[in-house]
């Protein structure tokens, strides 16, 4: 029979701190599992989560350890511990460890600790203090209290007072500035006219330009901003790091966030109506090295309202998708990445179901959408409406219909599966590559295979690609090549004809303008049923799907890019086919495995803290003309572009930035006149200063330039000095002045 320990020591061969408040009574299995799967995400300690979650005290579990290790319980708040003591352990020490040393015995240092399994903790203290450790259980409430107690933070006036001279020979050179400004003048410089519409005209511009999220990152000298339009990063334009500060607190007013808090992540929501549309902003703010990174998703109500046949379902996946929602009971599983479009699918299914004769209930995180005749519940899990409570409590309120944001942990994969089995359409989605991965990640979340063959009717894979720009659209001799290298059984029997956008104003000359579903749906088949057996592969259940119809989404974004509607850069950006799915006899040649190495790269750019040169662009039909301007610049360190008329020159702004241009009145395609009022109307430009060279006497010229948003101007023959005093002028001068 086994010994039991002394008291006051730590066998290395005891359980883990969950199992043996699982062995105490204090939580079950469940609570220990779930807050396990909450640890893999918050990296909190695991008696924290279960604080946080409201399955224990943390008194509670000090006396559940006590009790199961046979060690002593001791609370903190009216202990009085020596200075020697304390002086005893760093404090480093006792904040990482959540420990505090409170007396001796017999030349023994006895130590309170949340959780005296930290075995490691245990040999650090012999090691430091060079004694032997006796170990108590306190509360973690009580060890935090007493730390902050007995180890207060030094007092640098005091400290330096004691120490004369310190700061002798240094100089601060840089100007000194407030981190902290009164909240009274912050309040009053978020109301400026300049930084109200600098903020409208960024919230207007992303709109308009279709951005999922805005991003207002703050660098070094300067802040970025970026749009995520149609699931890409695109840098905006950068601005004066003097306004960042004014303008995310303009920011939080309009969110109701606290504007005096920047030491701590905020959450915030606006909404904001633009012609005629009203937006949903949903922001978060983070403490960075430089300042407050804002983010900022951007929510369409009238997105909510897309229905199946507008996202890009072919024919034969729309009805094999619509046979399985329109059964009266089991269970719909929508699979893919952040960002693919689960939610759109499941709402879009919603609508479809949505009638007077039946009750749809759905739990999300958080409502995106409001869909008129649908209750919708969203969670909150301070006060206890998580995905598994919040679907346990609505099947108690008679639903037909049931969606589920996202199924996450075991309990809500139970409460989904019981609930598709008891009379409930159940929706839902799941973060898996693929819908026959679907099943087996049910299987590691403890959903049995007997529950999965009986309630799951069928399993969306899907992904978004970008769509050609319809405006450039034009047949692309350059991929004839990839296509050649596509597997044979894409391009068996079919006609191929690669399709590109070539770029234009209208899709910001990137060649695409939105996005679209490219999909695969697994229904569950009997065949298919057959095979759910425990540690059933993933590729098993591929190999039986498509024996009974399964095709991957791979195939059907090529044949979208096959019929005009992407290309096949994008879909092998998104969703490569890397082999002909689920047959032996396939083979493949060399070219065939180096296709991906011949897809062009993905159009990349520098980080935004990179240094670049001042770029300007100089635009005019003369090719004298840009000679002359080149020679005077590039001699003054500029990297000069060049463009022979308005259009192309609007099509390098947008995609250089340069930090000045420069443009002639008179050029054919678009004049001067015209390309200076498109650049002042687009965020991405609006800012760039702009020179328009006129010849002498051109009065009307100049006046037409200044009224389209021209910032100077300078008549020919053009005079070097005077240019480059223009310029330099031009490019010191803040942006946000002209705002």
């Amino acid at each position: 029979m086994e010994k039991p320990d002394n008291p006051g020591t730590i066998s290395k061969r005891r359980l883990r701190l969950g199992d043996y408040l699982m062995k105490s009574g204090l939580i079950d299995e469940k609570t220990l599992a779930n807050a396990l799967e909450i640890q893999k995400v918050q990296k909190k300690r695991i008696g924290q989560i279960l604080i946080d979650m409201g399955a224990a005290a943390d008194a509670d579990i000090a006396k559940a350890l006590a009790q199961q290790l046979k060690i002593p319980f001791v609370r903190l708040k009216d202990v009085q511990i020596p200075q020697e003591i304390i002086s005893l352990v760093p404090a480093e020490v006792a904040e990482n460890y959540l420990l505090m040393p409170i007396r001796e015995i017999n030349k023994n240092l006895v130590v309170a600790m949340a959780n005296p399994l930290e075995i490691y903790a245990i040999d650090d203290l012999r090691f430091i203090t060079r004694m032997p450790i006796s170990i108590v259980v306190s509360p973690q409430g009580d060890i935090l209290g007493a730390i902050n107690k007995y180890y207060p933070k030094n007092d640098l006036e005091v400290d330096f007072a004691m120490r004369p001279g310190l700061d002798e020979g240094i100089e601060i050179i840089q100007t000194h500035e407030e981190e902290e400004q009164e909240i009274h003048d912050l309040t009053k410089m978020t109301s400026l006219p300049p930084i109200v519409r600098f903020t409208n005209s960024v919230l207007a511009d992303a709109i308009k330009l279709k951005a999922s999220d805005i991003h207002i990152e703050p660098q070094k000298n300067n802040t970025v901003l970026r749009y995520r339009i149609d699931g890409i990063m695109r840098e905006v334009m950068e601005t004066d790091k003097h306004v960042h500060a004014s303008v995310v607190s303009r920011i939080k007013i309009i969110s109701n966030m606290d504007i005096s808090v920047r030491r701590k992540p905020q959450d915030g929501r606006s909404q904001v109506r633009y012609e005629g549309r009203a937006y949903d902003l949903r922001v978060s703010t983070i403490p960075t090295s430089y300042g407050e990174k804002v983010t900022i998703r951007i929510l369409d109500q009238n997105s909510g309202g897309m229905t199946l046949d507008a996202l890009g379902f072919s024919p034969q996946e729309l009805s094999r998708l619509l046979s399985a929602i329109t059964r009266p009971q089991g269970i719909v599983l929508v699979t893919g990445p952040t960002g693919s479009g689960k939610s759109s699918t499941l709402y879009a299914c919603l609508k479809k179901l949505n009638s007077h004769e039946v009750n749809i209930i759905t739990v999300e995180d958080p409502v995106e959408y409001e869909i008129q005749g649908i209750n919708q519940v969203q969670i909150h899990p301070a006060a206890g409406i998580t995905f598994a409570s919040g679907l346990r409590s609505i099947l108690r309120q008679d639903p037909d219909i049931v969606m589920v944001g996202e199924i996450r942990d075991s309990e809500t994969a139970e409460i989904a599966f019981q609930a598709a089995q008891t009379g409930h359409l159940v929706l839902s989605t799941l973060h898996t590559n693929d819908a026959p991965s679907a099943v087996t990640r049910l299987m590691d979340l403890g959903v049995q295979p007997f529950l999965i063959s009986s309630a799951l009717l069928a399993v969306v894979g899907q992904r978004l690609v970008r769509k050609i720009c319809t405006n450039c659209k034009a047949e692309d001799p350059s991929a004839a090549a990839l296509v050649d290298k596509l597997p044979s059984y894409i391009t068996r029997d079919r006609k191929i004809t690669p399709w590109k956008g070539k770029g234009c104003e209208s899709c910001q000359y990137t060649g695409y303008t939105g996005r679209i579903g490219i999909y695969e749906i697994m229904n569950m088949t009997t065949y298919l049923k057959d095979l759910l057996v425990p540690g059933v592969a993933s590729q098993t259940i591929a190999k039986g799907a498509a024996r009974e119809g399964y095709r991957p989404l791979s195939l059907d974004g090529i044949d979208k890019a096959l019929t005009g509607i992407t290309t096949i850069e994008e879909v092998f950006r998104v969703a490569p086919p890397e082999e002909e799915p689920f047959s032996s006899s396939q083979t493949f040649s060399k070219e065939d495995e180096t296709l991906q190495e011949t897809l062009p790269e993905t159009e990349s750019r520098p980080s935004v803290g990179s240094v670049r040169p001042t770029k300007v662009l100089v635009t005019d039909d003369s090719e004298l003309v840009l000679r002359l301007m080149r020679n005077i610049l590039e001699t003054e360190g500029y990297l000069v572009l060049t463009a022979v008329n308005g259009e192309e020159a609007l099509k390098i702004a947008v995609k250089e930035k340069p930090d000045l241009i420069v443009t002639d009145v008179m050029m054919p395609i678009m004049d001067g006149i015209s390309l200076t009022k498109k650049l002042k109307s687009n965020l991405t430009t609006r800012y760039i200063p702009v020179i328009i060279l006129t010849s002498k006497d051109e009065v009307d010229s100049e006046v037409a330039g200044i009224e389209a948003g021209a910032d100077d101007y300078i008549t020919k023959p053009v005079n070097p000095k005077r240019l480059m005093a223009r310029i330099r002028r031009l490019i010191a001068r803040p942006a946000i002045a002209q705002i």
